[in-house]
């Protein structure tokens, strides 16, 4: 392998921070699915195993916290027992990587407030006040020697049980909001010769203790590099740009100590070697649209023909943590939750109740209403003028109903004491012939059915915000008479699964189909100008959180 400095890097945005769905193609294994509510509603970026069988897994929830969960088969799998949280008595910190080390001792890498080491006793904080290169950490990894390294976003640091070193990259790259991305460390490894293989966010490098070398191919550097594992042949894989024209050469690389070769056009977030020689990844399908991921896996037989033979396991939104357990069983996660496929099924740990309750907070949702006054003549059968007036009614309680990440029902109770609108003209709502709402105090819409329209990923590439349209049918209850009504809404869940949920809709109903005749346009010869169109528009926002066990 030649090595050369590089001493100018083209930009690049991380191709592994959006999501979205799409079929690929590729053969897929007869896979059941299984459900069981006791796992972590996190973003999971990493998977790794603890000592004694136990799996730890990390990530973020949004912006500004996420957690570390510890997995442990001993435990029962009911009412959450078999996953502990270790990280929520620390704070609301985004922690994005775990390690347990020889010692038994667990270290929390977090990209806002630094490392977090417990050694079963007590938590210590460790920032760049104690020597750490930078306090947004997205790597942890111990050497051979015991030596625990951390990517931080300026340079490598490494802690030898009494103080820090840092190391930092000389090559020179383009820099990025102050930052120079040779130095934004997301990956690292020890090979079988002792040296540290480094992926960054700029050129991946070699580190021998002494020298860092860029690694290249054909004279240009592998950029933005997230994936690197050596296998039991010593080969070792990688996944990232191999210089500029990135639309064509992204993808999954393994070098042999002499050549890089090529292995698929796929690109990987992690890379791993099962029991019987397999390559699993987690990532892109398309490195040059990240849209579409999975998690595949590659054959062992045809590894180093020409076209290795891939199966996709489960595609969809973005996959990140990937670990083959003790058992054999594969753990992956993508940005809402954790799954584990032992060959035949996949465990969703997310749901086993079937679903989870949000209740809607009534002081951040709204509806408001639309009616219109038909003004002017009548000409053929078309009403001229628009008088539309606008008005809000408070919503009293309610709640919406989760399975396995779509809305399956839920309940919303309109105080109709409250109807108004905003020209302050109440006499007219508040008449017996409009809304009794004397007699009738309470509206009431239940969801009855919920069928899944197109998701869409969000413009700005955040993994963090699900979109979906919806069509929504369900019962309205109005003056003491209930119809069906059917509307189109959209859903969006922020902050993970265990964050808030938010439905937006617009629902058109015919009033006088609840008896609300006054003055409608089936009477017009008699209310003349002061006919009210009988269609109604109700915009509605709902904000529901989750319930917290």
């Amino acid at each position: 392998m030649k090595y050369i400095h590089v001493y100018a890097l083209f930009l690049m945005s991380v191709f592994l921070t959006s999501c979205g769905q799409d079929k690929t193609g590729l053969p897929q294994d007869n896979i059941k699915s299984e459900i069981n509510d006791i796992g972590p509603n996190i973003m999971v970026r990493n998977i790794k195993n603890g000592r004694n069988g136990t799996i730890l897994i990390a990530g973020p929830n949004n912006s500004s916290f996420g957690d570390v969960f510890r997995y442990d088969a001993r435990l029962p799998e009911v009412q959450g027992k078999s996953f502990t949280n270790l990280t929520g008595k620390i704070g609301p910190h985004r922690f994005w990587d775990v390690l347990e080390d020889r010692r038994g001792n667990t270290w929390f890498t977090s990209t806002d407030s630094g490392v977090y080491y417990y050694n079963g006793k007590s938590i210590q904080h460790f920032t760049t006040t104690e020597g750490l290169a930078d306090n947004r950490v997205m790597f942890v990894y111990e050497d051979k020697a015991g030596i625990i390294w951390f990517g931080t976003g300026n340079g490598l640091s490494s802690y030898d049980g009494k103080s820090f070193r840092s190391f930092k990259n000389p090559n020179p790259s383009r820099d990025y909001s102050g930052r120079n991305w040779n130095n934004d460390i997301t990956k690292i490894l020890e090979d079988k010769t002792g040296k540290l293989w480094v992926g960054t966010r700029g050129a991946a490098f070699v580190y021998d203790g002494k020298t860092f070398t860029t690694l290249t191919h054909k004279g240009e550097p592998f950029i933005d590099v997230w994936a690197i594992m050596e296998d039991r042949k010593g080969n070792i894989w990688l996944s990232g740009f191999n210089g500029f024209k990135v639309s064509q050469t992204g993808g999954l690389w393994r070098y042999n100590a002499s050549t890089f070769t090529k292995v698929s056009e796929r690109g990987a977030y992690t890379i791993i070697e099962d029991e019987k020689g397999n390559i699993w990844t987690t990532g892109p399908v398309n490195p040059a649209n990240s849209t579409v991921q999975a998690l595949s896996r590659y054959d062992a037989k045809s590894l180093y023909s020409n076209k290795p033979t891939v199966t996709e396991i489960k595609s969809g939104n973005a996959f990140y943590g990937l670990l083959e357990a003790n058992d054999g069983s594969i753990w992956f996660g993508d940005a809402t939750g954790v799954y584990r496929y032992d060959g035949k099924t996949i465990t969703d740990f997310y749901n086993k109740a079937g679903q989870k309750k949000y209740i809607i907070d009534t002081k951040q949702s709204a509806v408001v209403w639309k009616g219109s006054t038909l003004l002017g003549g009548w000409e053929g059968s078309k009403f001229l003028g628009d008088g539309s007036q606008t008005g809000d009614v408070d919503i009293l309680k309610g709640e919406l109903l989760i399975d396995n990440r779509h809305l399956v029902g839920g309940t919303v109770e309109v105080d109709m004491n409250t109807i108004g609108n905003f020209v302050d003209q109440r006499s007219l709502n508040q008449l017996p012939a409009f809304f009794d709402v004397k007699k009738f105090p309470v509206s009431t819409f239940a969801i009855t059915k919920v069928e899944t329209g197109n998701t869409k990923v969000p413009s700005d590439g955040s993994i963090r915000v699900n979109y979906g349209n919806i069509k929504v049918t369900g019962n309205l209850t109005l003056e003491g008479i209930t119809k069906a009504v059917t509307f189109p809404a959209r859903m969006q869940f922020k902050h993970g699964m265990d964050g808030t949920v938010e439905m937006n809709g617009t629902l058109i109903i015919d009033r006088t189909d609840w008896s609300i005749d006054y003055a409608s346009e089936k009477h017009f010869d008699k209310s003349g100008d002061g006919t009210i169109s009988d269609d109604v528009k109700l915009f509605m926002k709902i904000v529901a959180k989750k319930i917290k066990r």
